[in-house]
């Protein structure tokens, strides 16, 4: 919990830069590079995002008062149909790397340092939402349209375990996310049902550590995923509609999203049958249901944002809910935001909207 004085520290953010990706179509992904960029100040962020068929890297810095955008890699896939829905930022042997993956069910995975392409991860239907586990880098879990959850060693390119069986999902996943250490997942889906699930089990660790010897091993290549039928908790109360966000907050408290604009914060324990709700909160949208519009949360878990329909954007102190949320507005943004992402530092917000706009936030000090 944080002293006092920061709790009720205003939340004031001011637009930097806008532009505007040449497709003009909704930007489904953003995500932020985590990792400091060498020889810059704390206002310099690699940052990524995903539309279409196509990636698009960029380089934001500000000095002296003045800011610029450099697009410093672009790669577009040679599939034209393709859609990527979701891209994430992650790190093998400290080179940064961006994944992502969409309607084909390839998750493509760039090694931004090198300019080259990895392994892609193949699915078997589309995929929704990835993400990384902070303190093993390499470990991925992946939501995906043909109702299951998949863990990945990433770098070794090698799925570790399938979460499908009786006790779980009955529909598309939308959305999934690891914790910190990388030892649950929570997930939600089109059947409303929130589930969390346990990495821990001994085949999964078995298959890791031959992902981790490497492809060269006879182990490697026979190796098949562990199936994994039981989630450790699953809930069809906590929403009514499309579970399409889900984050941890901390090691045993998680928030939630569903289509209907319905918000909750909760409890987790595998003991438990039912989650302790400690937060709600319904937001108006008038009677439009929207699905695939993403939380966004700072590393600290301090500061919680989500876009809205009008172009604005809900920013919370997590710290201190219940509160009302400050509202960002800006003349220029009069379209859904699909998706933001926090810099590491919580200094830098940025979102994207259904036309291909960017729109760059910065923390204003207050004077």
């Amino acid at each position: 919990m944080s002293s006092d004085e920061e709790e009720h520290e205003e939340i004031s953010f001011e637009c930097s830069r806008i532009i505007t990706e040449s497709h003009k179509q909704p930007i489904y992904g953003i995500s932020i590079c985590e990792q400091a960029l060498p020889d810059e100040n704390d206002q310099a962020v690699l940052f990524a995002t995903c539309a279409i068929n196509q990636i698009c890297v960029y380089k934001y810095k500000r000095v002296n008062e003045k800011s610029t955008v450099h697009l410093i890699q672009s790669y577009v896939d040679s599939d034209e149909k393709e859609y990527f829905y979701d891209c994430k930022w992650t790190i093998f042997n400290n080179r940064p790397v961006i994944a992502a993956g969409g309607l084909r069910g390839v998750v493509r995975i760039l090694d931004v340092g090198h300019q080259s392409h990895l392994k892609p991860l193949r699915h078997l239907g589309s995929v929704n939402q990835i993400s990384f586990a902070k303190r093993q880098p390499f470990l991925m879990a992946s939501a995906c349209s043909n109702y299951t959850v998949s863990l990945w060693d990433a770098e070794a390119a090698l799925c570790l375990a399938h979460y499908v069986g009786p006790d779980h999902h009955k529909q598309g996943v939308l959305a999934v996310d690891l914790n910190y250490e990388g030892t649950f997942i929570v997930s939600g889906g089109q059947d409303n049902i929130v589930c969390v699930w346990s990495t821990q089990e001994p085949e999964i660790h078995e298959n890791l550590l031959i992902a981790r010897r490497g492809p060269l091993f006879k182990e490697f290549r026979l190796s098949i995923p562990h199936r994994v039928h039981f989630s450790v908790f699953h809930s069809a109360t906590i929403h009514q509609h499309y579970v399409d966000s889900v984050k941890w907050l901390s090691e045993n408290i998680i928030v939630s999203k569903s289509a209907d604009h319905v918000y909750c914060i909760w409890k987790f324990d595998a003991k438990k049958k039912e989650s302790n709700i400690l937060f709600r909160w319904h937001r108006s949208e008038g009677s439009d249901i929207i699905f695939d519009v993403r939380l966004g949360l700072s590393v600290t878990r301090k500061l919680m944002a989500i876009g809205r329909r009008d172009g604005s954007i809900f920013v919370w102190d997590t710290t201190i809910l219940p509160v009302q949320p400050t509202v960002f507005t800006l003349r220029e943004s009069k379209h859904l935001i699909r998706n933001l992402a926090f810099s590491y530092n919580g200094q830098i917000l940025i979102a994207g909207n259904e036309i291909g706009q960017i729109f760059i936030w910065r923390h204003r000090k207050q004077t």
